[in-house]
């Protein structure tokens, strides 16, 4: 009797476990049947969220109007060079499109060019000039004051249309003028006190002369900013630089004090013509010339007038020929304040006819 009641109950027992272990497997199955269903909902919402998010970045990068730029780092091959000389400059270049400009700070006596593949440009300070989308300029500095300058510049970048830079860096660059030399004077009460070797004339221009104090005082007091090349009118700068320059222009006679081009004969009277130009930014001083002649000998001129910047004589010198077919004129001029002697001269060869 009790046996047969212990079998009962072990198979109530087992029935239950396996209805028991049934209704877990089908509850497992409806919670994940629950789940996929939410799940979908649930991914498509933080993809939604992602995608505004990445928009928003999208927008803010597009957005130029408050974008700020890292400083340009800008750097030269040089950082002490002697007055004349060329220095090469360097920056870094950004992805965004627009031009880079350049300027200097004004120190009386000092002089920057931009030498590039046209030639020399002379560029006045305290001024911004586009010099396009380039990381590199090559720089001939001057200093004719002092015999240590230290010159500021500063490299900007505009992006199209902007009218002010996003991003500058600045450094200098130390001009060393070896023909100057300090010494040491003392004043009335015994001071010591610090005075260059000798006065230039250029100082007692700028104390005697209205027209240079008012050329300084043009000066912009800030630079200004534009997206086109600055040309500037062809006034004397009492800070710039002076270069002479000469060359060949003709060869023919002087009939009754005019000059006529032609071929020139043997043992006969002829004349060569050429041209001083000003290539400077700064009115030049008293200058003369010599020209080789066939006989010989050397004519040496007078003292000329000064030319003041992009202004130029031109002029004659006449001469006799001997039965020499071919002559060799070596044309050569001096200005004591010209430190660009490359130009100062020229050969022609000229032959002559029978």
């Amino acid at each position: 009797m009790n046996d047969a009641t212990q079998n009962k109950k072990d198979s109530v027992l087992k029935s239950l476990a396996v209805a028991g272990f049934i209704g877990i497997i089908v509850l497992i199955a409806w919670l994940s049947i629950q789940l996929v269903n939410v799940l979908p909902g649930a991914f498509s919402s933080l993809a939604s969220l992602a995608e505004g998010i990445n928009q928003g970045q999208r927008l803010n990068t597009n957005d130029t109007s408050d974008a700020t730029e890292n400083p340009l780092l800008v750097s030269s091959d040089n950082t002490l060079i002697s007055a004349g000389d060329s220095v090469n400059i360097s920056w870094g270049k950004t992805e965004t499109q627009g031009s880079f400009t350049f300027s200097y700070k004004c120190r009386e006596g000092v002089a920057v060019d931009i030498t590039n593949i046209e030639g020399i440009r002379n560029i006045a300070c305290d001024t911004n000039y586009n010099v396009g989308d380039v990381n590199s300029l090559t720089l001939t500095i001057d200093s004719e004051k002092d015999r240590y300058s230290d010159v500021e510049y500063t490299v900007s970048f505009l992006a199209t249309n902007d009218t002010t830079p996003r991003n500058s860096g600045s450094a200098s660059i130390t001009v060393v003028n070896s023909e100057r030399k300090s010494v040491f004077a003392t004043d009335d009460n015994g001071d010591a006190s610090t005075k260059t070797e000798f006065e230039t004339e250029e100082e007692t221009d700028t104390e005697t002369t209205t027209d240079t104090v008012a050329t300084v005082a043009t000066k912009p007091s800030k630079p200004t900013y534009e997206q086109k090349f600055i040309y500037t009118i062809p006034v004397s700068d009492p800070n710039g630089r002076t270069d002479l320059s000469t060359k060949f222009l003709n060869l023919g006679t002087i009939k009754s004090g005019a000059f006529y081009t032609g071929p020139i004969k043997q043992n006969s009277n002829g004349a060569i013509q050429f041209e001083v130009i000003n290539l400077g930014s700064k009115t030049s001083k008293e200058w003369d010339f010599k020209v080789t002649l066939p006989d010989g000998s050397t004519y040496s001129s007078e003292k000329q007038k000064p030319l003041k910047p992009n202004e130029r004589a031109v002029l004659a010198v006449g001469f006799s020929t001997n039965k020499d077919p071919i002559h060799e004129f070596v044309v050569t001029i001096d200005e004591a304040t010209d430190r660009n002697s490359l130009n100062d001269r020229f050969v022609k060869t000229a032959s002559f006819i029978k």
